[in-house]
């Protein structure tokens, strides 16, 4: 029996878990659709299945739910369906939670070696598949009209890294361009970088190491270069880097010019200025709301 949710924000009203998965064939609609306006609108986000094991909970950490409306000729329908991950089925079928939604939460006795995937951060189209996506594994094939799960790619044993949400697709030629940070193991500095040609297949690996272990969110592609930010953490700015040798502690050196630095100051006030303006934003679109009503 599974219990209650607990009361948090990222678990209720429009972040509470969806806890069906349903078929509505013939959605009402208010109104006309254009007779060709024919297509499919995928959501992919995090949709935890069980409540958390303890008391907290992060939202990155929910299972993955595929959401899909489709419009064809002036008629609309529904579909949606858990991705189906190593994860997910093997908590379905235990008909509990066994791996936690907190970082760094210890696991349920026997789920230590359970594969991490949680399939929750974004859905693309490739290939004649949907491929659900979320930074940290390999990605995960969907049928397109189904939704049914078909499984990790690993293009065939070829890659079995991590795979950022975030592709890049090549209009001219078809291929899809994806990178994985951390590819070597958590805190790892080791990036990789993949080519998949339209048909789905796997053309060009690559791994290179970054000066240190970053949280690459996303990368530039253009015609002839691929672009990839590497930002330090708080934790890393205290050492320099040359962009080829090892990385040196300095400590607090890094920031010392900046105490007389006027052009810093000046930065800092804008920066102050925007983040108060950008705070002040909602309640004065509120208090127009509110006057022009």
């Amino acid at each position: 029996m599974s219990k209650p949710f607990p009361n948090k924000p990222v678990l209720k009203n429009n972040f509470a878990p969806i806890m069906v998965e349903c078929d509505a064939p013939d959605l009402i609609v208010h109104g006309d659709l254009p007779a060709n306006l024919n297509g499919t609108l995928y959501r992919n986000g995090p949709n935890p299945m069980f409540p958390p094991l303890g008391n907290h909970h992060h939202w990155f950490l929910g299972e993955g739910m595929v959401h899909a409306i489709n419009l064809e000729d002036g008629n609309a329908s529904y579909r949606n369906r858990w991705v189906r991950t190593e994860q997910y089925k093997a908590q379905r079928e235990a008909g509990e939670r066994l791996v936690g939604t907190a970082f760094g939460e210890p696991r349920k006795p026997g789920a230590k070696d359970l594969a991490n995937n949680v399939a929750n951060t974004n859905i693309v189209a490739h290939a004649g598949k949907l491929w659900a996506l979320d930074e940290g594994s390999s990605p995960v094939m969907m049928d397109m009209k189904t939704l049914d799960t078909e499984g990790s790619n690993t293009f065939g044993g070829k890659y079995e890294g991590p795979m950022t949400a975030h592709p890049k697709f090549d209009p001219k030629t078809g291929e899809m361009m994806f990178f994985g940070y951390m590819a070597a193991g958590p805190a790892s500095p080791d990036i990789s970088y993949q080519v998949v040609d339209a048909e789905g297949n796997l053309t060009r690996s690559e791994m290179f190491k970054a000066p240190y272990a970053s949280m690459v969110h996303d990368f530039i592609t253009t015609d002839e270069h691929v672009i990839f930010p590497i930002f330090q953490s708080f934790n890393l700015s205290l050492y320099q880097w040359d962009g080829l040798g090892a990385a040196e502690y300095v400590g607090v050196s890094n920031y010392e010019e900046l105490y007389w630095d006027e052009a810093f100051y000046t930065s800092l006030k804008n920066n102050v200025i925007w983040l108060v303006l950008y705070l002040a934003a909602i309640p004065a679109g509120l208090f127009i709301a509110l006057f022009l009503n």
